[in-house]
């Protein structure tokens, strides 16, 4: 019945947005005719490339795998980023980005605010973004959200001549040059996002140079972990990493799993538990009660000393989450259980460092973000089978 009710609403979208499509392109011709276009084939060599990606943290490290790519073919390129407040992160001292750019879309606030506030903050952050993408006069702009929102009314708006998105958007008819999505169900999300650079004609060999980067750490980020493990050289260190969060708390094992795996593996090991918020902090104590060699990094770390925990860390376990990217863009080894809310194929993270657990059911993927009651997909999965493929 799930099934059923989700193909009607994904059926009763597609006709909603057929809908939009065919009234959006005259209110935009009527409201700002005069934008430069060129299509990626025609346009010289681009100074400055922007890539725009409102999601969430995961989504922007596997981002970050175009970057290569764009360096590659475009040694000289200044390259762009516009993403939400919540992930800038990720970017903002990335060696390979120049400018970051917020804009903060409603649809992927996951704050406590009303609609109405995200609304507004979404408007404000997007008149300040253009203004600023304006003043740097980009070349080219890649919008890598698949549906919406994927901002091609924002490097529209900004006057950027080359605007390249996926077909699926309802603000397509905005973009120069458009990609579809590949009827071969199996290409990772990250291969995905590097048909965008197809229309530019970058060669095969750059696109093979396709990886998730991060910035490197800084010594003030290893302090952090140093602090938290009472070491003085963090790379000599021997700890593992238990993540137990994710953005979809259906998504999450039971507090009994993660118990039972603290207890398997601290008595000869050191775990670092990482997470956000009270209520993975509140977990994280749960887990960790009495047991010896854990360590509660719940709260205790920012972002950039989470990824230096994560790059020296032997193993990371961890469910459908950021973490598991993390870990495959710094090379740690990790061992991630999915569901198949989603499509596994598409979502895990890449990389040979990277092991991922599922259980293959028919109604897979559902496409529910939230996940079912049932959640029959991460059933069956045993902290056995983590350690073992661990090791």
């Amino acid at each position: 019945m799930k099934k059923a009710v989700n193909r009607f609403q994904l059926k009763l979208w597609f006709t909603l947005k057929a809908g939009i499509k065919r009234v959006l392109p005259t209110y935009y011709g009527t409201w700002y005719r005069n934008v430069p276009t060129i299509h990626a084939r025609d346009m010289k060599t681009p100074k400055r490339i922007l890539l725009l990606n409102g999601a969430h943290i995961g989504d922007i490290v596997i981002t970050t795998s175009l970057l290569p790519i764009l360096r590659g073919a475009y040694p000289n390129a200044e390259i762009g980023f516009v993403v939400g407040s919540w992930s800038q992160m990720v970017v903002k001292n990335h060696p390979e980005v120049a400018f970051t750019h917020c804009v903060d879309h409603w649809r992927h606030n996951r704050s406590s605010d009303s609609l109405l506030r995200k609304i507004q903050k979404y408007l404000r952050t997007w008149r300040k973004a253009l203004d600023e993408i304006r003043d740097l006069k980009y070349d080219v702009a890649i919008c890598l959200y698949t549906v919406y929102p994927d901002f091609l009314d924002l490097a529209w708006r900004a006057e950027i001549p080359v605007r390249i998105g996926f077909s699926r958007s309802i603000m397509s008819f905005l973009a120069t040059d458009v990609v579809h999505d590949p009827e071969n169900p199996f290409p990772t999300q990250g291969e995905r996002l590097a048909m965008t650079l197809e229309p530019l004609g970058v060669s095969p060999a750059h696109m093979a140079l396709r990886k998730s980067s991060l910035a490197p750490s800084t010594m003030a980020a290893i302090e952090e972990v140093c602090r938290l493990l009472a070491v003085t050289d963090l790379a000599a260190a021997r700890y593992r990493i238990i993540h137990m969060g994710t953005g979809a708390q259906r998504r999450e094992f039971p507090i009994s799993f993660w118990r039972d795996l603290a207890a398997k593996l601290s008595s000869d090991t050191t775990l670092l538990f990482t997470g956000q918020g009270k209520r993975e902090q509140d977990n994280i104590q749960q887990v960790i009660r009495d047991l010896p060699n854990c360590i509660d990094a719940g709260g205790k770390l920012s972002w950039e000393g989470f990824v230096a925990a994560v790059r020296h860390a032997d193993v990371l376990y961890g469910v459908e989450s950021m973490a598991g990217h993390v870990a495959g863009a710094v090379g740690t080894r990790c061992v991630v259980a999915y569901g198949g809310t989603a499509g596994v194929s598409r979502w895990r993270p890449e990389g040979p460092t990277c092991v991922v657990v599922t259980n293959h059911v028919p109604c897979a993927p559902c496409l529910n973000a939230q996940g079912c009651a049932q959640m029959t997909c991460m059933q069956g999965i045993r902290t056995d089978d983590l350690i073992e493929l661990s090791r």
